[in-house]
């Protein structure tokens, strides 16, 4: 019984650490923005003898960016795939942009309006569709928290602090790391003096410095986690909101008409289990606006899980589901499920090792594994 709740306690113990003073949900701005730019890349070749077996590349660009706040806000994702087998290419082109205005200032309530465009490799022309309608709900980036939360348990580490920071200095901490943009465009080349200073005046102020100043060690520490010096925060969210209303097309792939306007749902929804796990989920729904309305339509949904086992080591899980429901025929699921490793070497490259797992509708389940690099630009 002792060996059992031994093995207990050393798993769930990395589920339970966070700072003490604060947490994600307690990091509530005016104005929330990100920007995140990535790229991954594989190659594959074997040969047997002189022939080549096996001459396949692909890599995936995947660019997020959004700026929230009251009255407004706007979001834009973009995902490029492409690759190669032998002589044969292919690529994926999807952009999402969205804009909103919250119709009453200090409430969630918003008018929205998103514009989507795709192109694959089969496509004649570039599908596209305007969406207008109404949502409710508030999403956050946390991301400068998180870094703050960092900073602090480096300090704590090196004994450079007593004790926990107060709730008041995290967030006044990650107020100033937010501002990064402002302090660039006032101060220019030489902002990063002025940055680290006022950061570490809140920590003097704190009253718990175990000596006079910050010192070398501790201005090192915060360097390392806002310049991603051997280490890497994730971005981290917390929130929801739901939108709905009309999806009108304005092209189609194939160049027939583009028939009629489409009912459309959507969710986003982000849950920080401490500062080591994160969860987001986000969930689409069209049908068609006719006689079909409910009797056709197409269900995706998307939940991942990142959980930070150091500061150097990230596990991903991905899950998409996919429902197909033609008309006056049955609903067919395609499950994609993808699990990685990634291990951060330096200057925002990441070594992954992944497993994969794919069943799309009757067709046999697929199984796969990749090694490869991922570049965070930025």
């Amino acid at each position: 019984m002792k060996k059992l709740m031994f093995l207990f306690l050393l798993v769930i113990t990395p589920f339970l650490t966070y700072s003490q003073n604060v947490k994600v949900s307690d990091y509530e701005v005016a104005v929330s923005k990100a920007k995140i730019l990535r790229f991954n890349g594989s190659w594959d070749w074997s040969q047997s003898g002189t022939t080549v077996n096996s001459n396949n590349a692909n890599g995936t660009l995947f660019f997020k960016t959004f700026y929230s706040s009251l009255p407004t806000a706007w979001f834009v994702d973009v995902s490029a795939s492409g690759g190669k087998i032998f002589d044969d290419y292919n690529h994926n082109v999807r952009i999402n942009s969205s804009f909103r205005k919250y119709i009453w200032d200090e409430e969630k309530a918003f008018a929205v309006s998103e514009l989507s465009m795709s192109h694959l490799n089969t496509y004649r022309q570039v599908e596209s569709n305007l969406k207008v309608g109404f949502g409710y709900g508030r999403y956050i980036n946390a991301t400068a928290l998180a870094k703050t939360v960092r900073i602090e348990g480096h300090l704590l580490s090196d004994k450079v602090i007593t004790s926990n920071l107060p709730k008041e200095t995290m967030i006044a901490i990650a107020n100033i790391i937010e501002r990064e943009d402002e302090y660039k465009g006032i101060y220019e080349a030489t902002y990063e003096t002025y940055w680290l200073d006022d950061i570490t005046d809140e920590i003097k102020r704190s009253g718990v410095l175990s000596g006079e100043g910050l010192e070398s060690i501790g201005v090192l520490r915060m360097r390392q986690v806002l310049f991603n010096i051997n280490e890497r925060v994730n971005p981290r969210y917390y929130g929801w909101d739901v939108s709905s209303g009309i999806r009108f097309p304005l092209s189609t792939r194939d160049k027939s008409p583009v028939g009629n306007p489409m009912f459309s749902l959507a969710a986003e929804y982000s849950y920080p289990v401490n500062w080591n796990m994160q969860v987001n989920s986000n969930l689409k729904m069209d049908s068609p606006l006719d006689s079909a309305f409910f009797k056709k339509f197409e269900l995706v949904l998307q939940v991942d899980f990142i959980y930070e086992l150091s500061n150097r080591i990230n596990f991903v899980t991905t899950y998409e589901l996919v429902g197909d429901k033609p008309y006056d025929q049955s609903l067919v699921y395609n499950h994609n499920l993808s699990s990685s490793f990634w291990y951060y070497i330096e200057n925002n490259i990441y070594f992954t090792v992944s497993a994969g797992y794919k069943k799309l509708g009757p067709n046999p389940k697929v199984l796969s594994t990749n090694v490869g690099l991922q570049y965070n630009l930025f």
